[in-house]
């Protein structure tokens, strides 16, 4: 094999003995200044809300239980323990204030640039072109995805991993060229590093590989013509244990995003269309690189690729293999960048495909080096061929320029959720997800009118999105708009068959029932309930809200026991217990009742409906000291519940505690002066007592509030009677 060699160009006067030093307060410099508006960025409601914004076990803080919690959970279809505990921090340090976490993502992003232009330095001995790579990744509009998304600091952090692991390799390398016992420790610490990446993000399955292309260059340990070179077995034999660790991931991520339903089957999307996807992906995201127009969160495309545009990109693809094979001699630079641009794209290119996104600018964030090596290697030695180093410092400066200002444009985009997902409708028409995320925001909002335009525009762009159909449906059935809720409710279970899909259209049908009293729709509504409970049988939803269509229908006998189901399933289900008590409570079965509401209060002192449930029990069970205690919890809840007043007032006199009573039946009458029944109670109470003058005034009261109230009459002309004789 003949040896590797590099066409000489006139060198370029050697940087300063402190350039490095220089040039790496210019990167940090650079990219916190450019990128410093991402700290004024929101939290969206965009899988942001998975990893911290509605995640009760990230919100805690690093606790023992949340620690725990992080190494036997998946979130967002993923294992990613280490991204998840820096999360934790984020909250414990700095609880939910958006600007610290996207910070952190920042100072990531300084950190990693840093890292890469050190890094290349010490294997190139290239200060200049080290630079230029560092300052394009630093800088290029098609990161501000993995730095201003707050979910995506398994970006920033794996790739600081990525990094790390690399640097230990090379000095594991450099070791070797003198034996000593610190080579070995530098590769156990690589080993280590990576596997802390991996559970950061699962992207650097492919860091391996990438090992094997720094060993062709700039290592160049492929050489064994040289007296230094390496045989290419034992450079393969060096990365076996890295490949397990990979090939674990792997296994765990496939697992976990099948069981999540990210990864779709062939029959969805088959083999041909995503060979198709991947080849367009590569050709376009090098496009997005030279021209980062339109870019946007989140691309989608419902339909194939044409065969042409396919054609071309594989033709394009292997003409550039083609010719960086052709120079590997001489420019060994190009098929390793090339090499590495195209490797580490594999994992989220699309042949495995997960959700509905054909690419994503956050998947470039290690990719583009290789292409950025590519760029300044290149340039350099087309400089130095045209003698002008002034203009091609120029051009770089312009470039680096322009990229700042696209850069800062983007991450206006990135500063809350509407602007983000507007941003991905205009920069990419049709896009159905977009318009979905946005109508789920306006929802949340209360922007119904809004909600109900984009969820339309969804369903416009891709007619079988049975989420846009299945949230649409939703919002009409709020509306009472029955028919249109069923007909979107229908299509969604049509669509996407599954338990959730039966168990809302089962609740639509049951609530128009109810509604419009139609049989029919009952029938429908309980064979549908029938049919979720098949595919999940432990729904202690669905029992409980199918007991409460019987009880619609009149049919107590089957409601209760889908009520005791329910209850039984899931103890702690609330509105299971409450069901389950109020149709013991109606069927005479007092006591049991009561133990119900009794679990309803222990779990939730807090439900004032529970305590009033179980006060009546016990005031039918003649138990009025409970009865009392009871009420008394009710108004201590709702101050402002006259019921609950006149009712302890009840308990109390039902215990001869009139001096007590009193004062409860006069806060009722106070807050519902109307209530003819306080006001006979009242009267019962004083006339006992034998305030005579006073009972008389309120059974008088209580009679012009209700003429026809015969036991008010009765009462008074006994009392009037009374006093006669």
């Amino acid at each position: 094999m003949r040896d590797q060699t590099v066409k000489r160009t006139p060198a370029a006067p050697p940087p300063a003995r402190n350039a490095p030093l220089w040039i790496s307060i210019a990167l940090a410099a650079a990219t916190l200044a450019v990128f410093w508006p991402v700290t004024r960025c929101q939290f969206l409601n965009y899988d942001d809300t998975d990893f911290v914004t509605a995640n009760p076990h990230v919100q805690a803080g690093l606790t023992v239980e949340s620690f725990e919690w992080a190494w036997r959970s998946e979130v967002a279809r993923n294992w990613h323990p280490i991204t998840m505990l820096t999360h934790m921090l984020d909250c414990q340090w700095f609880g939910l204030n958006p600007a610290w976490p996207h910070l952190v993502n920042l100072l990531f992003h300084a950190a990693n640039t840093l890292l890469l232009f050190h890094l290349l330095k010490r294997m190139t001995g290239a200060v200049w072109r080290s630079a230029a790579v560092a300052a394009l990744f630093a800088l290029h509009p098609l990161h501000v995805e993995s730095v201003a998304w707050v979910a995506e600091r398994k970006d920033v952090l794996s790739t600081f991993f990525w990094l790390l692991t690399t640097w230990a390799y090379v000095r594991y390398v450099e070791n070797l060229k003198r034996p000593t016992a610190r080579a070995k420790w530098h590769y156990l610490a690589a080993l280590v590093i990576f596997a802390l990446g991996l559970m950061s993000k699962p992207m650097l399955v492919t860091l391996p590989f990438a090992l094997l292309l720094l060993d062709y260059w700039p290592l160049a340990r492929m050489n064994p013509a040289k007296a230094k070179g390496t045989p290419f077995g034992r450079l393969i034999l060096e990365k076996i244990p890295f490949l397990l660790l990979s090939a674990a991931l792997c296994v765990v991520t496939y697992r976990l995003q099948e069981h999540g339903g990210s990864v779709l089957n062939v029959d969805n999307l088959p083999l041909g269309d995503r060979l198709g996807n991947a080849l367009v992906s590569y050709a376009r995201y090098i496009e997005k690189m030279f021209w980062p127009q339109g870019l946007a969160g989140l691309y989608v495309k419902t339909a194939a690729w044409p065969l042409w545009e396919v054609a071309l990109a594989a033709l394009f693809l292997a003409a550039v293999s083609a010719a960086v094979i052709a120079q590997r001699r001489r420019r060994p630079y190009l098929a390793a960048g090339w090499f590495w641009y195209l490797g580490t794209l594999v994992p989220v290119i699309g042949l495995v495909q997960v959700g509905m996104q054909t690419m994503a600018d956050r998947y470039t964030y290690v990719p583009l080096i290789g292409l950025f090596v590519m760029v300044a290697w290149g340039g350099a030695e087309l400089a130095a061929a045209g003698k002008s180093p002034r203009i091609a410092a120029g051009a770089a400066a312009a470039l680096l320029a322009a990229c700042a200002l696209v850069t800062r444009r983007q991450i206006t985009y990135w500063h809350d959720s509407e602007s983000l997902f507007k941003r991905m409708i205009d920069a990419t028409p049709a896009n159905y997800m977009a318009h979905y995320n946005l109508g789920n925001l306006y929802e949340r909002a209360l922007r119904t009118n809004d909600a109900v335009a984009q969820f339309t525009a969804a369903l416009e762009a891709e007619p079988n999105y049975a989420d846009a159909h299945n949230n649409l449906g939703g919002i009409l059935l709020d509306q009472k708009r029955y028919d249109e809720a069923l007909l979107h409710y229908r299509a969604a279970l049509r669509i996407n068959p599954g338990f959730l899909r039966y168990f809302n259209l089962a609740n639509a049908l049951a609530d128009a029932a109810s509604a419009r009293r139609d049989a029919a729709h009952f029938a429908e509504a309980v064979q549908t309930y029938r049919q979720a409970l098949q595919l999940n049988p432990g729904s202690c939803e669905a029992h409980h809200n199918l007991g409460l269509t019987w009880q619609a229908q009149g049919r107590e006998g089957e409601a209760l026991a889908e009520f005791e189901q329910a209850a039984q399933l899931n103890p702690s289900f609330a509105p299971a217990q409450m069901s389950l008590a109020g149709a013991l409570r109606s069927a005479g079965r007092l006591d049991e009742a009561s133990v119900h509401y009794k679990a309803v209060t222990a779990a939730d002192p807090g439900r004032a409906d529970a305590w009033s449930g179980l006060a009546i029990c016990d005031a039918m069970l003649n138990k009025m000291g409970e009865a009392a205690e009871a009420f008394r919890a009710v108004t201590r809840l709702q101050p402002n519940d006259a019921a609950a007043h006149g009712n302890l007032g009840n308990a109390l006199a039902a215990q001869n505690k009139p001096d007590e009573a009193i004062p409860c039946y006069l806060t009722a009458l106070k807050l519902d002066p109307r209530d003819y029944q306080t006001e006979f109670n009242l009267a019962l109470t004083l006339s006992h007592q034998g305030k005579r003058a006073e009972a008389e005034s309120h059974y008088r009261q209580a009679l012009r509030i209700n003429p026809d109230y015969s036991e008010a009459k009765r009462a008074l002309s006994d009392l009037l009677n009374g006093s006669a004789r």
